[in-house]
């Protein structure tokens, strides 16, 4: 049975039980990238009365019942909402494939920017603006996006530090001021490795611009701004790291943005005038 016609038919609820349900058949859509701790508190129950409800409904888990979701809302839409974590199937051609690819990268998309409200953007726009010095920590993959982000801006002439191994992030780390801005990468936080840079950024009162996931320990340390991961795939039983990826290079080209927008023209003229020097017979 359809599980939302299921969600309708349910008796004998508790009145918490009913307001999940009131909240997973008013917002189906948000409830499929929810963790159980941000499902209660967007519907404002307890967890154990998530998985009471789950119990009910004869789910296994969560993820049971978010998958039995995004079935019912596939019937309903052109543009399918998939599993970001196993977007394909074996049997999937060619075709399938790029249009499921497509899709994932449509809904991450959607789902950066409605976690990063205005004002957080707003905010690291004057971080940026205000800062001498700009270094990114970043680790594994996440490097080559945080040095794709240091291309765009010495482009505009701005010098961005990108360090990459232990001991020069930690030494990038020491040698920072009140005057540096440090962009610190990092989806949940795991690695000690960035504690360890964050508590000597703290101690050299630098400016630290967080990019992190909503689950992340993280969000407990004191820094001067927070952008967010989607937080739609899991950290290791995924095919590849499509959403995340996507993620973090449109909260940098975000930032690039913002920085590229406080003197637009003049921005634009310095870009075009050292692409001349460099290619002086282009027109």
């Amino acid at each position: 049975m359809n599980l939302i016609v299921k969600l309708k038919k349910l008796e004998r609820l508790t009145t918490s039980e009913q307001a999940l349900v009131d909240y997973i058949l008013d917002y189906p859509g948000k409830v499929i990238h929810f963790s159980p701790k941000e499902l209660a508190e967007h519907s404002f129950v307890s967890i154990s009365t998530i998985y009471r409800l789950i119990n009910k409904l004869d789910l296994d888990g969560l993820n049971d019942l978010k998958l039995a979701l995004v079935n019912d809302l596939n019937e309903h839409m052109t543009d399918q909402i998939i599993d970001i974590d196993y977007p394909i199937s074996a049997e999937d051609n060619h075709y399938a494939m790029t249009k499921k690819l497509k899709t994932v990268y449509e809904q991450t998309l959607q789902s950066t920017i409605d976690i990063n409200n205005v004002e957080m953007i707003a905010s690291t726009n004057l971080l940026l603006k205000k800062a001498k010095f700009i270094d990114v920590y970043a680790s594994s993959a996440n490097i080559y996006f945080a040095q794709n982000f240091q291309f765009q801006m010495l482009e505009i002439g701005k010098r961005i530090n990108v360090p990459i191994d232990d001991y020069t992030q930690n030494l990038s780390a020491a040698n920072s001021t009140p005057d540096h801005l440090a962009i610190v990468v990092s989806y949940e936080g795991r690695g000690s490795s960035v504690k360890k840079i964050l508590d000597i950024l703290q101690k050299n009162n630098s400016q630290i611009l967080l990019i992190t996931s909503q689950n992340s320990p993280l969000l407990k340390e004191k820094v001067a701004g927070i952008l967010l991961f989607s937080s739609m795939e899991n950290h290791y039983n995924k095919i590849s790291s499509f959403s995340t990826r996507m993620s973090l290079m449109y909260l940098f080209d975000r930032l690039y943005l913002s920085f590229f927008n406080q003197d637009y023209e003049k921005n634009l003229a310095y870009k075009l005038e050292n692409y001349q020097k460099m290619n002086p017979n282009l027109i």
